[in-house]
C-alpha cells in the first residue's frame, strides 16, 4: 500500500514537471529559457521571435528600457511610439540586452496587429 502511494506520488510529480516545462516550452521556445530565448512574450500577450545580434551604435533610434527577459536581460523598445487612446502602441521591432552591452538581439513581432 505504501509503496503504491509512493508511485502514485512519484508519477503526480513527473506529470506536473512535464506539464510545467511543456508550458515554458511553448512560452518561449525552449525548455529552460536563458538571457536572449527563442520567443518572448510582450505587450499585451503579443508573441515575439528572436533574431540576429546587431550592433547598439546601427540602431537608429532612442532606446528605452520596457522589461525584462525571463533570464534577466533588459527588453528595449523604441522611445518613439504613438500613444492611442491612453495606451501604447506594439511595437513591431524590440530589443533585449544588458545597457552597457554594445550589442542587442532584436525581438520580432510574430502574426498580425
Amino acid at each position: 500500500m505504501v509503496v503504491a502511494a509512493g508511485g502514485l506520488i512519484a508519477l503526480g510529480l513527473v506529470v506536473a514537471a512535464g506539464v510545467v516545462l511543456e508550458r515554458r516550452h511553448s512560452e518561449y521556445g525552449e525548455f529552460f529559457p536563458g538571457r536572449f530565448p527563442e520567443r518572448l512574450t510582450y505587450c499585451d500577450g503579443r508573441g515575439y521571435l528572436r533574431g540576429s545580434p546587431e550592433a547598439r551604435a546601427e540602431i537608429d533610434l532612442e532606446l528605452v528600457a520596457a522589461g525584462r527577459t525571463p533570464g534577466g536581460a533588459t527588453i528595449f523598445r523604441s522611445k518613439d511610439l504613438a500613444v492611442v487612446a491612453g495606451g501604447t502602441l506594439c511595437t513591431t521591432i524590440i530589443w533585449a540586452g544588458d545597457p552597457d552591452d554594445t550589442h542587442l538581439v532584436h525581438y520580432t513581432l510574430l502574426g498580425g496587429p
